[in-house]
């Protein structure tokens, strides 16, 4: 007998019926005859028809050849654009070399055009008809065949199912832990009265019915498909629906219940049935929790981007710079140390008043022949709002074979039909599209659709008169005015910020519609935030050259002592080169002076440098000139460039980090122009530069021995052309104050544990190399896992990791800590200062209870100082500690390695080697573009 927890249904249930059957029947119905007409009691296939998918649509006649048209080679001197991208679009690994799917962009995902599993039963059936179909010995019975097919199933289904991925997809199952949650608390610190984000949701114990719900014909919108059911409202007055899945309080009058609603844009009839799925409790479905917030978000008449929500009726408009601010919230229910609670936080979304089509024709009248070039610059990679259902989609190409007279093909009724995408948005938004001639925005993206082994690459469509552009552009960023103008209301102070939670407590109960939805489940919002007791760590002090020792600071800034001091390890600088252009001149001249003025305070000999001077600012000039200072074999090269340019730069780091291995300093001029605040800045340039060398600014007491801390961090890239880098930053002395690192290219498919394990062989062996012995410990921050990955951290990662240690010694085994690193958190915490007031909390302040994982040993930490708006804490995840290190010192080591970033004096949100990983994988992507010289790995070159 197979396990019921097995999830094994209807084939199961079947051959237990026929065994059963042929138990109680007379021997004479053992003939053939008699056993077909037993069988014929089950439905044909055929009659499960209804239940077919209706076939993915795929490109009309005239739009293949578009398309075709689009791949054809680009003219001589193209750009690698919309034509390249396009290829590899249809050429996509795991795509099966199958053209990609093209559809308008609507709320719905294209649906597969391979049937949808038929599940066992109805396989069995046609198992056991096609068995009978063939000739069979007169004496055959359908135990036989029974006993033929169930062997047959007994074979095919050999793999072992382990016991996390047993349970089926309909049985009964908890979203919250019986397990009592993981606490783990530390007691250093002076304790502080905070407030956090948090409001804790009160229940009423109750049940949820589930149903399924599936329309006939198929309708491609969501929208439409809330209107459709919404028309018999009257059954289910409370009721979260996702377009697919409803629950409500209480149970149907039937398990499949038969509804017919109208179209409202061309009346035709729809067919609607609701079956029932299961019942579940409330408390144990945090899912069903964030549903009903997703709705009552659309109650408040907000609009959904991703997790967020806006008010687009609040919109604060920047009219000089054609910009408009819409303020929202982020929600998110889960369960925390503390028990079930609402996160919500204030966030703001920047976008363009202008349209795409509108940004294309003025490009195009502004930069005449080059307009496209520009336009692809800009739009690549970029998100665009459609302005019917206000969503977000990704610009990866602009076919200007296709418009909206184009057509492509689509089901209605079960018939495939062309339709234009004129007609199509005319009859599903009833939106009138005034430019016909207009091209077509291209988003792609890959959905796993049930009935595929394979992911499925598609292609949506925008049309650019509907999309609005979003965010901003790196001229705009550039632009200090325009910055500051939305920094006034997107970098809002903690009080305004608590406001806002208020605020929104406030609508919530004053709207009808989302009070009667909390009403009906049975659901409370508390009144106020969550109050917490956090601890401030005791400040850091730090060690210069010449043993001076600062004490640690209570805003954790150290600008004045770090050029006071003479630096920890210094490193002389003999033989360096500096280039530059004519008319930087003077400039350059002033520079080296000052450099000669500031380096004796800070403990450094600086010879005089072998000056190279440029005909000209091209980049061809650079790297010639580039070429000759290598000849020499200078410490290092410093560049002085006229202007920022990111293609000079670029070639400027290939050369040095890549091809020649020697450091290099790029200098903007008119950085150095200004009289008045030259000096400081040659000091931090004069920093930079003895650590790029290999020296030491300064360090922090680190209490544990013989231990590697290494961190990782990853880069990908916006336009989705090159491939992502993963980087590698290890420690290789006691102080923890140098680092030896390595960036790895990481292609699209390849798993992240692949570059980790080589990255760590090569570290360990440069620690043995260094120290003449192998780190008894091993403490890895690791950036870039989100919630969804821990357990595949602890149960994959890890052990591949232990493995990859033998390559180093067969009997090492170190203690391995794995901590996750979180920067882009919702969680806020405020600083009580007396009645209403909050502050940003002082660096070093620790949370570790009430709002910590449930389930995972992990805690936040405010580790900088805030000037403008609201600090965001770390949350770091202890997913693995063989050491058993306790809370106080995980915590206390962590907050000391965010002190140890020698690009900035004071301490940075994440601890050291994450930011130097950051910087590494960033410079490396970004600009190097391939892999960098062994010569520089032990040295901080990417500052």
């Amino acid at each position: 007998m197979a396990d019921p927890s097995k999830g094994r249904g209807r084939g199961l249930a079947l051959i237990q019926s026929l065994r059963a059957q042929k138990n109680v029947e007379s021997p004479k119905q053992d003939a053939p005859s008699e056993t077909s007409s037993s069988l014929d009691m089950y439905p044909p296939p055929s009659a499960a028809s209804s239940y077919e998918p209706s076939i993915a649509p795929s490109y009309a006649p005239n739009v293949l050849s578009a398309v075709s048209s689009a791949m054809a080679p680009p003219p001589a001197g193209g750009g690698r654009g919309k034509v390249a991208l396009l290829s590899k679009m249809l050429h996509k690994p795991g795509g099966g070399g199958d053209a990609p799917l093209l559809c308008p962009a609507s709320d719905v995902k294209p649906s597969s055009s391979a049937p949808k599993s038929m599940g066992r039963g109805l396989k069995l059936i046609q198992s056991l008809r096609a068995a009978q179909s063939h000739s069979s010995p007169p004496g055959s019975s359908a135990a036989s065949v029974v006993d033929s097919v169930t062997d047959q199933m007994a074979a095919s289904t050999i793999t072992a199912v382990s016991a996390a991925s047993s349970v089926g997809k309909n049985k009964y199952f908890r979203e919250i832990k019986d397990t009592p949650p993981v606490v783990m608390k530390g007691t250093t610190g002076t304790p502080c009265d905070v407030t956090a984000n948090y409001i804790y949701l009160k229940f009423e114990e109750s049940n949820v019915f589930e149903y399924g719900v599936k329309y006939e014909p198929d309708q491609d919108h969501k929208h439409l498909r809330f209107k459709l059911l919404n028309e018999h409202r009257h059954l289910f007055e409370v009721k979260t629906f996702d377009g697919s899945i409803l629950y409500v309080p209480h149970r149907l009058p039937d398990d499949v219940t038969e509804l017919v609603s109208t179209n409202p844009y061309d009346d035709s009839k729809v067919n609607i049935t609701i079956i029932f799925n299961r019942t579940r409790r409330l408390s144990e479905m945090i899912h069903i929790y964030n549903l009903l917030f997703k709705h009552i978000m659309s109650d408040l008449e907000l609009v959904r981007f991703g997790r967020q929500h806006f008010n687009e009726h609040a919109a604060i408009q920047i009219p000089q710079h054609k910009l408009e601010v819409w303020p929202g919230y982020v929600t998110a229910v889960n369960e925390y140390e503390g028990g079930l609670m609402l996160t919500l936080d204030s966030t703001h979304r920047v976008l363009r008043t202008q349209s795409v089509l509108s940004y294309i024709k003025d490009t195009a009248q502004a930069h005449g022949a080059n307009w496209k070039k520009m336009v692809k610059e800009t739009l690549f990679g970029s998100s665009v709002m459609t302005s019917y259902n206000k969503k977000l989609y990704r610009v990866d190409a602009i076919d200007d074979n296709l418009t909206p007279k184009s057509t492509f093909e689509r089901k209605e009724n079960g018939v495939p039909v062309q339709i234009s995408y004129i007609d199509y948005y005319k009859k599903n938004y009833n939106i009138d599209i005034m430019d016909w001639d207009q091209p077509i925005l291209i988003s792609r993206d890959t959905k796993r659709i049930s009935g595929e082994e394979k992911e499925v690459d598609y292609m949506i469509c925008l049309i650019p008169e509907l999309c609005q552009l979003t965010g901003l552009t790196d001229d705009q960023r550039s632009n200090f005015r325009l910055m500051k103008d939305v920094a006034t209301y997107t970098r809002i102070t903690p009080n305004q910020r608590h406001a806002a939670f208020k605020q929104f407590v406030s609508n919530v109960l004053n709207n009808e519609s989302a009070r009667n939805r909390l009403k009906g489940w049975g659901l409370s919002l508390a009144p106020e935030t969550i109050d917490i007791t956090a601890r401030t760590l005791p400040p850091e002090a730090l060690y210069f050259g010449n043993n001076v020792k600062v004490p640690g600071k209570p805003n954790a800034d150290w600008n004045s002592d770090v050029t006071k001091n003479s630096v920890m390890q210094a490193v002389d600088i003999h033989k360096w080169a500096v280039l530059f252009t004519d008319r930087d001149k003077q400039t350059t001249m002033n520079f080296i002076e000052t450099v000669q003025r500031c380096c004796k305070p800070m403990g450094i000999t600086i010879e005089k440098p072998q000056l190279l001077r440029l005909p000209n600012d091209r980049t061809d000039s650079f790297v010639v000139g580039l070429r000759e200072a290598i000849q020499t074999r200078p410490q290092i090269i410093v560049v002085i460039c006229p202007s920022s340019r990111d293609d000079r730069y670029s070639a400027i780091k290939r050369v040095c980090c890549s091809d020649a291995g020697i450091p290099s300093q790029v200098i903007n001029a008119r950085t150095i122009m200004n009289q008045q605040k030259v000096r400081s800045i040659t000091q931090k340039i004069l920093l930079q530069i003895n650590c790029k060398l290999g020296g030491t600014l300064w360090h922090i007491h680190i209490p544990i021995k013989s231990v590697m801390v290494v961190g990782t961090d990853s880069y990908h890239d916006p336009t989705r052309r090159r491939p992502s880098v993963c980087s590698f930053v290890a420690s290789y002395t006691q102080s923890l104050t140098k680092w030896y690192s390595t960036a790895v290219f990481q292609e699209k498919g390849q798993e992240i544990i692949d570059c980790l394990k080589a990255c760590l062989v090569n570290s360990l062996r440069h620690f043995l190399v260094t120290n003449g012995f192998l780190p008894d410990r091993i403490i890895m921050y690791r950036d870039g896992v989100s919630d969804g990955q821990f357990k595949q951290v602890q149960t994959y990662e890890i052990p591949q990791l232990r493995l990859s240690i033998q390559e180093v010694e067969m009997q090492y085994e170190p203690k391995i800590t794995y901590v996750v690193v979180q920067k882009r958190i919702n969680t806020r915490i405020f600083l009580k200062c007396g009645p209403g007031q909050l502050e940003n909390p002082a660096p070093g302040t620790v949370v570790d209870h009430a709002i910590t994982r449930r389930d995972w040993y992990d805690f936040l930490i405010v580790s900088q100082k805030v000037n403008q708006g609201t600090v965001t804490p770390t949350h770091y995840v202890v997913v693995n500690d063989d050491s058993k290190m306790p809370p106080d010192q995980c915590q206390r080591l962590t907050y000391k390695l965010t002190h140890l970033y020698y690009n900035w004096p004071g301490t940075v949100r994440v601890p050291a080697p994450c930011q130097y990983a950051h910087k590494l994988a960033y410079l490396v992507g970004q600009n190097i573009g391939k892999n960098t010289s062994e010569a520089l790995a032990d040295k901080l070159f990417f500052l």
